[in-house]
Order: C-alpha cells, then structure tokens, then sequence
C-alpha cells in the first residue's frame, strides 16, 4: 500500500522544486525526505527519479505515480474537510421533496449557494403529490418538504411552518364544452365532465381523494403540469393554481370556470423532523423564509 506521505513528500518534491524545499514545506529534515522516496522505490521496486544530472528529475514511472497519488490527496483533503463539516453539524446529503403543488424553479439560487459554498454536500430533490410528500418525511426517505398541505397523518413528530396561501380555481380549456356554459356553474353541471386530477403519490398511506365522490369520469396524471397541458388539450377540466393558469388565461388558451362556491385559499407548509436536523436543512428553510422565494406564486 502508498504510503501517504511518501505521496505528500512525492508532490512537494514535484511541486518546490527540490528536495529541501519540500522539506521546508512539510516541516522535515531534507534526509527524512530523501529517506521517504528511497523506502517507496524499494517497496515498490521502480524509479522515480532520475539522478543521473545535476538535478533529480522524474522518470515516466514518478510522472504517473504523481498524477495518479494527487488524486489520492485531494480525496483525502476532502474526507478530511467532509468529516470536520460533519462533526460541526453539517450534514453531508439533504433530501429534499417539493409537492407538485408548486414550482421548484424558485428554489434553484438558493440550491446553487448552498452548493458553491459547501461543495461536498449532495442534494437530492424529488416531487411527490399529496400525501406522497407527507409520507416521504414520515417515512424517513426525506429531510425536508416544501409545499404541503397541513392535513398531516396523525402521529407525526416533525414541525412545520406556514409559506402562504395558495388559490385553486376551476379552469378548462377555450374549446372545452365546459366554457360555454352560463355563469355561475353548478357542480352538478361540472359533474357529467372528465375531471382531471393529480394521482397521490403515497406507498403506505391511503390516498387522498379529495372532490372526487360522484365523478362521472376521471383522468388521473402524475404531476400539476401534466394537469395543466391536459386541460390546455381540452380534455377535461380541473382546479389549477393561479400562478400556473394565468400565463395561458392571458394567452387565450385556459376559461376559468365561475361556480356557485368558490374555494377556499389553501396554506402550504415546509415540514422537517422535529429531531435535529443538519446545518444546511436549516439554512435552506431560513433562507426560504428570509427571500420570501414563493412570494410572486402566493400573492398571484
């Protein structure tokens, strides 16, 4: 096995220039230096220096044996800086979920500072759907959601904390038999149409099926933007977030529908364990909150 510190003594050698100053630079005597190289060319049964002229220089063996122990350094430089990140509390993966209910395009800034300026960290992001995202936390598989409901399951030991109000509206397409009906509609109107709905994403728990008792027909999708392109394709109608619906209302493509009893707003919520979390779990969520990041979706 490499020595470590012949391949330290190897790069500062390559590196300084000269044997003593490599020495300076890792605080040892030029003969201990001399005496590490010597030991790994026995050991390894090679040359890595020409000694030949005035002054030492690399055989093609030393080259390569250089090239590839820098890589070994640098790894341990970074499983170095890794574990004191750890010890001080800094996770090294975060696991994010963000509800389908909102865009994930407002947390990409944040996400990228937090990368440059921890570059050992990895983050994983996924998307769930209803209770999808709640059984994501409770079931450990991840850290941190963003954009759910508060009808949490019973029994959770996690806090959450308020990202605003969200209104759903009811919409379908221009051409879509539903926008030439005369307002307000009743639901018993809106019944006998395709109804478009987001599939619960959840294993375990039981799925959500809100609003759809008494449906005729039902066209179930995996995410709010495959919704939004099935009603833009007229194919039923559906409840769509305002910031998603309004760029196509005003490109004529989307009708919302005027009923007799309109939604009530929904608050969405972050949730995260309330065991400890790591520093960047906490940073992110201060920084959601400090820059207000869904500011623009929530006062649409």
């Amino acid at each position: 096995m490499l020595p470590l510190e012949a391949l330290q003594a190897l790069d500062s050698i390559d590196r300084k220039g000269s044997f003593a100053a490599a020495a300076a630079e890792l605080y040892r005597v030029p003969s201990a230096i001399t005496y590490t190289i010597k030991k790994l060319e026995e050991q390894l049964n090679i040359k890595l220096f020409d000694r030949t002229q005035q002054r030492a220089q690399l055989t093609p063996t030393g080259k390569l044996l250089l090239e590839r122990g820098r890589h070994i350094l640098q790894q341990v430089q970074q499983l170095e800086e890794q574990a004191k990140r750890v010890d001080s509390g800094w996770e090294t993966t975060l696991r994010i979920v963000v509800d389908t209910i909102l865009p994930t395009e407002p947390l990409w800034p944040l996400l990228r500072e937090l990368q440059q300026q921890h570059t050992w960290l990895n983050i994983q992001l996924k998307e769930e759907a209803l209770s999808g995202s709640w059984e994501a936390l409770a079931n450990n598989r991840t850290d941190l959601i963003i954009g759910v409901t508060g009808d949490e399951p019973a029994g959770g030991h996690w806090k959450k904390q308020a990202l605003g109000q969200m209104q759903m509206d009811i919409y379908c397409g221009t051409e879509h038999p539903a926008a030439q009906l005369a307002e307000p509609i009743s639901h018993q109107q809106l019944e006998k149409f395709t109804h478009v709905v987001v599939s619960d994403s959840a294993r375990d728990l039981p799925p959500r099926n809100v609003g759809m008792l008494g449906l005729k027909q039902v066209l179930s999708v995996d995410s709010m933007q495959q919704k939004h392109n099935a009603l833009l394709n007229n194919i039923g109608i559906s409840h769509l977030p305002d910031y998603l619906a309004h760029p196509s209302i005003e490109q004529g493509r989307l009708k919302p529908l005027k009923v007799d009893l309109s939604p009530f707003p929904q608050t969405l919520f972050m949730a995260w364990s309330k065991e400890e979390t790591g520093m960047a779990n906490q940073w992110l969520r201060q920084k959601i909150q400090e820059k207000n990041i869904f500011k623009q979706i929530f006062s649409s």
